[in-house]
């Protein structure tokens, strides 16, 4: 069994806007590692006095097993910010997502997800996803892959005074994915990511997300992490923004 490795990662820009409305868990999903049990823990903190008084912090776990054919992934990120006496932030996010081989580059996948986020208003959200997969080889170093999954998803919004406070759903998603990675040169990664996620029975309904990452090594235990992420939703519970944007800057540290 491969021994546990803990990374601390440290945000030298945090994001800038609301968390993204699909969470991208491709590249931690999909990572190389040997069979066996595989753990990552992550967080950041931030601190400030005088002129401005906020308080960030962060935390993020990734659990990764591989025996077989069989690779089964868990991920709990949570996030909470608070300036001048008022909080900013308050997220709270898991995902379980199982996949298995099974014929040459076909797999298998399904995954459970749940999701809180005060500030997008959203008091609950449930998602329950089963579909293929299909991995290619482009070049030496270059993969990508094709998902495609029919998803349960059930919302509810806050109870805070909006026109739609309260507001229950239930629909069923067609969701899609398109993951690209490769290394360029050693010790440099570039990772992409394009999810597309539109209701089946009105596809005017459809949620986004383009996420592009380069993972830059300094040392064996330290890299540099560059990502974007823009995330677009058509429709939007009330008072929330169709479209964010989140640029991040992390330090992370391989123990």
């Amino acid at each position: 069994m491969r021994t546990p490795r803990i990374a601390c990662i440290a945000l030298l820009f945090l994001p800038l806007v609301a968390e993204a409305r699909i969470v991208n868990v491709q590249s931690a999903a999909s990572r190389k590692a040997e069979e066996g049990l595989t753990t990552e823990v992550g967080g950041s903190l931030l601190w400030s006095t005088g002129n401005t008084d906020e308080a960030q912090v962060s935390a993020a776990l990734d659990v990764l097993y591989l025996t077989g054919p069989h690779r089964i992934f868990f991920t709990a990120r949570g996030r909470r910010g608070v300036q001048e006496g008022q909080t900013f932030a308050n997220t709270v996010f898991e995902h379980l997502r199982y996949r298995r081989g099974l014929s040459g580059r076909l797999f298998g996948e399904a995954f459970l997800q749940h999701e809180y986020d005060e500030f997008r208003r959203l008091q609950f959200r449930a998602l329950f996803g089963l579909g293929p997969r299909l991995e290619f080889v482009v070049s030496e170093g270059w993969e990508f892959a094709l998902g495609s999954a029919a998803m349960l998803e059930l919302e509810r919004l806050s109870n805070d005074g909006a026109v739609d406070a309260g507001r229950r759903e239930r629909n069923l998603r067609w969701s899609n994915y398109l993951a690209v990675g490769g290394e360029p040169s050693e010790g440099i990664a570039l990772l992409h990511t394009m999810y597309v996620q539109p209701c089946f029975d009105d596809f005017s309904d459809l949620r986004l997300l383009s996420e592009s990452a380069a993972v830059l090594d300094v040392k064996r235990w330290l890299a540099v992490k560059l990502a974007f992420t823009a995330a677009y939703d058509s429709r939007p519970p009330a008072d929330v923004e169709r479209l964010d944007t989140n640029f991040t800057t992390s330090l992370v540290f391989r123990l």
